[in-house]
């Protein structure tokens, strides 16, 4: 018979398949999502001679790989599949549907009536009632296989699939691709799924059978080498690549991304300026900006500027060049300590908005970092007039202070991660979730 993964959610059955895991699906789950244990059952014995044991208990090892709803989400949108992105695809692979039944509806006759009810059907099925009748059919229990097993009409078959409504036996009755989805890259599916079952929901790839089968070892890195696999032809299945305006961004950036974010750190890669020795600055960041998208790079790209004058005027040297969409240039978000904060200059010590300004990353180290011992706030000192963008650039003070400071704060909350219910994280996740989402858009 043969042995197979099978891919769940809150233990109702999604996909499966024979021999060999699907490595798309399996591109939603990391190394650290793998669980192994033994499980033992105990199997009732009918033909023991009297006085023997009842029952024989034997085991087997379980392999797979499970998270959460939300973390699958998250994954999801890092490589592009967002809600957005799932509807759109719902929305124009629908009536490229129905254009196909009327065709096949026109040279065969003999299924004109059938033809007739898909297409009705189809023009129903919006994806927010797919939404609510994919709820509905996990909520009963009801799998694709039972609407075919059951012979309807005979006396004592299953009500709850007998009279299950017309729109949820059609899209449990899949036609070319799972649950009636339009044919699709099937991460938008499991999107889909997380929108109608929660990000509280479970997933689970079971790997068991394929283990006990001999067609993996224990303690293959299944997920990692499904990645491999793909990441050579397909980009959405490679890391993001981050690009920084120098080493201390890349460094704080990327080590607050593994705490604050563990799941989504191997979807990721920071530019390593120690080991490629490149220069810093906004200025270098563009002209990286400009040959990565020249060269045609295939992973998808998000190039981080700080939020001040000296990046604004470093911008403008992109202007006119025609980025690809596989390019995200972002500065960081304005924050809201900035918008009245304490400045130094010839006019003395002056509050003010240096958003746009003065908004380097050690403005979102958290307000504890910036803090100094007597309660005030590090204030930013201003420096040259830039007269391309009209402005003063300024500089918190101490910046190399605020980093140590950082890098303590980081150590305690890795260590302890009760501790950082009381730390400051908001200006670092402000920019983190900004990356997150500089894809959210994309629907190609």
């Amino acid at each position: 018979m043969g042995s197979y993964w099978t891919f769940s959610v809150d233990g109702y059955h999604l996909l499966s398949s024979k021999s060999y895991v699907d490595p798309v699906v399996m591109t939603v789950f990391t190394e650290a999502d793998k669980s192994i244990r033994e499980v033992r059952h105990s199997d009732p014995k009918t033909d023991l001679p009297a006085g023997g044991d009842s029952e024989e208990e034997y085991s087997f090892m379980e392999v797979s790989y499970v998270t959460s709803g939300s973390i699958v989400r998250d994954r999801l949108e890092v490589m592009g599949f967002t809600l957005r992105a799932a509807r759109a695809m719902f929305e124009a692979g629908i009536p490229s549907e129905i254009l196909a039944t009327q065709d096949l509806q026109l040279n065969h006759e003999d299924i004109s009536e059938a033809c007739a009810e898909k297409i009705r059907l189809l023009k129903l099925l919006s994806f927010d009632a797919w939404l609510e009748s994919f709820q509905a059919i996990k909520r009963k229990n009801i799998k694709p296989w039972d609407i075919r097993s059951w012979d309807l009409q005979l006396e004592g078959a299953d009500p709850s699939v007998r009279d299950l409504p017309a729109l949820e036996r059609f899209v449990l009755s899949d036609d070319g691709f799972p649950f009636r989805l339009p044919p699709c890259d099937v991460r938008f599916l499991i999107r889909a799924v997380i929108e109608a079952c929660g990000v509280s929901s479970t997933f689970r790839m079971d790997l068991s059978d394929l283990v006990g089968g001999g067609y993996y070892e224990i303690t293959e890195s299944v997920a990692e080498n499904a990645r491999v696999e793909l990441a050579s032809d397909y980009p959405l299945n490679t890391k993001v690549i981050v690009l920084t305006e120098g080493v201390t961004d890349r460094r704080v950036l990327e080590a607050s991304l593994r705490l604050l974010y563990p799941h989504l750190a191997d979807y990721y890669s920071f530019m390593d300026f120690d080991g490629a020795n490149a220069p810093g600055g906004a200025g270098h960041l563009v002209n990286t900006v400009k040959a990565f998208a020249g060269a045609g790079i295939a992973n998808r790209i998000v190039a981080l500027f700080d939020n001040d004058t000296g990046a604004r005027a470093a911008l403008r040297g992109l202007d006119g060049v025609d980025l690809p969409p596989s390019v995200r240039v972002l500065q960081f978000p304005a924050i809201p300590i900035g918008a009245n904060y304490p400045t130094s200059g010839p006019s003395g010590l002056v509050h003010m908005d240096v958003n746009g300004l003065a908004a380097s990353l050690e403005m979102y180290l958290g307000e504890d970092v910036l803090r100094r011992a007597d309660g005030t706030f590090t204030p930013v000192h201003w420096r040259g007039f830039d007269t391309a963008v009209r402005a003063y650039q300024g500089e918190l003070e101490h910046k190399g202070e605020l980093q140590n400071k950082f890098t303590e704060k980081l150590a305690a909350a890795a260590t302890d991660p009760a501790v950082m219910q009381a730390q400051d994280w908001t200006g670092i996740r402000a920019i983190l979730d900004m990356v997150r989402r500089a894809f959210e858009n994309e629907t190609g």
